[in-house]
């Protein structure tokens, strides 16, 4: 199984908006991916620092035990924050987190690396 993070707009799960900015994202849907289906999945609140908490987006991330993250872009700082937890990093989703999902399970995200990643510097 795998578990994977999208971040998103509104907490209506699957459904949700894909949200664009990953530093100010409010919610974050987790979802356990097996045999090419999605298991279940829920919805948890982001705890960044963007948003008055703790965390950088990248900790919250890595402390939810995702294995990869479906996003639109980031930061450098957070792809290589992300990387060396061990997180997958896949950019270039949009539409609803189901979309964004959809797309990768069809090989349309690419890698995030340093050379496609926000060059405005955003977590």
């Amino acid at each position: 199984m795998v578990l994977l993070c999208v971040p998103s707009l509104d907490k209506d799960g699957l459904k949700g908006n894909l949200s664009q900015h990953l530093g100010k994202t409010p919610y974050f849907v987790l979802i356990n991916w097996e045999d090419e289906q999605i298991e279940n999945f829920q919805v948890i609140e982001s705890k960044s620092k963007h948003l008055g908490g703790a965390m950088t987006p990248g900790e919250f991330i890595a402390g939810s035990g995702a294995d990869k993250l479906l996003c639109g872009n980031l930061g450098p700082k957070a792809v290589h924050m992300l990387q060396n937890a061990g997180i997958e990093v896949y950019v270039g989703a949009s539409g609803t987190v189901i979309e964004a999902l959809q797309s990768w399970s069809e090989g349309k995200l690419k890698l995030a690396s340093m050379d496609n990643a926000c060059s405005e510097g955003h977590d």
